[in-house]
């Protein structure tokens, strides 16, 4: 029935509140008087027993009205069916004045329960149309009053009052139900800037409260007190509120644990790790568990999902709000009142959407959290690296060291070489002068004077290894600039790695030479057919490489009974 009403009657063009009322007192005036016209002209009878609609006929003028009245109805139906719901009012007006006015004007206002009729006229027009159909209303009203009295001269029936008392005692009960229709108006009026300023304020309370909590999160607080502050502000900013709290769930507990809430009570909760289990006969847990919000009052048949709680005894409302991340919920917004008609239906999608936000300021934080320890595991897989290459490092360098006093102990003589310019002969050979062996010991270039000449000293470094250091004599005359100073440090470091790359082509001969040397004695060996041909070839191949004077060669264990001799075994 229902959905055929709404489909003759529909509603969706209107989503101003006033807008909607008045399409829908039209639509019920419009209705009542097209079925209270058609039940009368039906059911009514006429003195010799006929009904209206066969004494149609004979009075063609009142068919007429009666048939534009019902047209008129229909019109005002189609019009607000098509959004323009002022013609309509105007037109549902307008006939209703004319439908009043053929009532009363012929009946000369002898009928008192007709009367009645003006003051609706009034009362509709206020509502339809605001002021303006307040004042209309009430001017038709008291010209359909005067065109009835008027009409008075005409009638027979006897005068009870006067035309002019009844003028002005029915004047002033129109003017009367015009002033209440205006205080009406002007209550309605009021209540709508109250319900607007109202909601201006929860509007500003939580744009403040997310304000707040954006800025918590811009200078990184941590997520502990970005929900402390939180809570404490909804406590601070909606005074029938006395205590709040947030829940989050444990993904692998499946409990909403208590992470936030205000005062001693707050505390005390905190400290027992209050929880609630998601889906539990409690407020909390059919929140987290539906993800819808949920309003429930104590004392009320609702009122067993409401568990008490010893340490918030007066709580008489109770309201929770999913916190929600995408399709996911995270957990809850609570909040408990003293008073049970606190929280209406209307104030759901306010805390919802301050629920919203209070679920983004989680997720940021959590995404803050987790990304400043990110940012220190990085730092200390850096660290950790930085030391496992200086470490490398070292290594390399002790090794560059320990490689470079090899290779100049096997040498007879350490290379060195003095060039004087001055005669164009070289010398193969370099003793270490007082600036040398200073270059050397601090690793770092020296500069000195012998005689007239300045002389400088630049150290030879390999892998931050000093290999020896290179000196140069100049003539006092010319000055030695910071460039010739970089460009002697970047030649000695040339210097060293050329010295390093040769020193390493020679190993790698050396070893190319052993390894071919070993490849050959195992090729001899592997041309011997006895045991005893095997000991001479390798003796004699040994006695080859290491020109060695005597090899001696043994095999089997050694007894305890043997003396050592001085020749024992094989040898060559």
């Amino acid at each position: 029935m229902k959905r055929w009403i709404d489909r003759i009657f529909p509603l969706d063009l209107y989503t101003q509140p006033f807008d909607h009322a008045r399409a829908r007192l039209i639509y019920w005036l419009a209705g009542m008087i097209i079925l209270t016209g058609v039940l009368a002209r039906v059911l009514v009878r006429e003195p010799d027993g006929r009904s209206y609609i066969q004494t149609m006929g004979e009075n063609l003028p009142a068919a007429l009205a009666f048939l534009s009245m019902m047209v008129a109805q229909i019109i005002s139906i189609l019009l607000v069916r098509n959004g323009r719901l002022r013609l309509a009012s105007l037109t549902l007006i307008f006939f209703g004045t004319l439908g009043i006015g053929t009532l009363l004007i012929p009946s000369g206002l002898y009928g008192p329960s007709l009367v009645l009729l003006l003051p609706l006229l009034i009362f509709v027009g206020s509502m339809l149309l605001d002021i303006t159909g307040l004042v209309l209303g009430t001017l038709l009203s008291i010209g359909i009053m005067a065109l009835a009295l008027a009409y008075r001269g005409v009638m027979s029936e006897p005068i009870a009052y006067s035309s002019s008392t009844v003028f002005v005692v029915g004047g002033f009960m129109l003017l009367l139900t015009a002033g209440a229709a205006a205080l009406s108006l002007r209550f309605l009026r009021l209540s709508r800037v109250e319900a607007l300023t109202t909601e201006r304020h929860d509007r500003l309370s939580l744009a403040q409260i997310t304000s707040q909590v954006a800025q918590r999160i811009a200078r990184r607080a941590s997520l502990q007190e970005v929900l402390d502050n939180t809570v404490e502000e909804v406590i601070h900013s909606y005074p029938l509120i006395y205590h709040a709290q947030v829940f989050l769930i444990d993904e692998d507990t499946r409990q909403a644990n208590l992470v936030a809430s205000t005062g001693e009570v707050g505390r005390l909760m905190l400290e027992r790790k209050h929880q609630l289990g998601v889906g539990t006969k409690s407020v909390i847990g059919q929140v987290t568990a539906r993800d819808a919000a949920l309003i429930a009052r104590v004392g009320l048949d609702d009122s067993s999902i409401h568990r008490r709680n010893e340490f918030l005894p007066e709580t008489a409302a109770e309201a929770a709000f999913p916190l929600r991340l995408a399709d996911r919920v995270i957990g809850a917004l609570d909040l408990q009142s003293k008073q049970r008609d606190a929280f209406e239906q209307e104030d759901i999608p306010i805390f919802q959407s301050l629920a919203d936000h209070i679920a983004i300021a989680i997720d940021n934080a959590r995404l803050y959290e987790e990304t400043r320890r990110q940012i220190e595991e990085n730092q200390r897989l850096a660290q950790r690296a930085q030391q496992t290459a200086e470490e490398v490092e070292r290594l390399n360098r002790r090794l560059t060291g320990q490689a470079w006093n090899e290779y100049l102990s096997q040498q007879p003589e350490a290379p060195a070489l003095t060039v004087n310019f001055n005669e164009g002969v070289p010398v193969p050979e370099s003793p270490w002068t007082a600036t040398l062996q200073q270059a050397v010991r601090q690793n770092q270039t020296v500069q000195g004077q012998a005689a007239d000449r300045r002389v400088v000293a630049v150290p030879l470094r390999v892998r931050g290894q000093v290999i020896g250091a290179m000196e140069f004599e100049l003539d006092e005359q010319n000055p030695l600039l910071p460039e010739d100073l970089s460009l002697l440090e970047e030649v000695s470091e040339q210097f060293g790695l050329a010295a390093e790359t040769n020193r390493l082509f020679e190993s790698s001969q050396r070893i190319a030479q052993r390894e071919a040397l070993v490849n050959e004695i195992a090729t001899r060996l592997q041309t011997t057919s006895s045991v005893e041909m095997t000991l001479t070839t390798a003796a004699r191949s040994l006695k080859e490489v290491l020109k060695a004077e005597r090899v001696a060669i043994r095999l089997g264990k050694p007894t305890r009974q043997a003396e050592p001799t001085s020749n024992g075994g094989k040898a060559e």
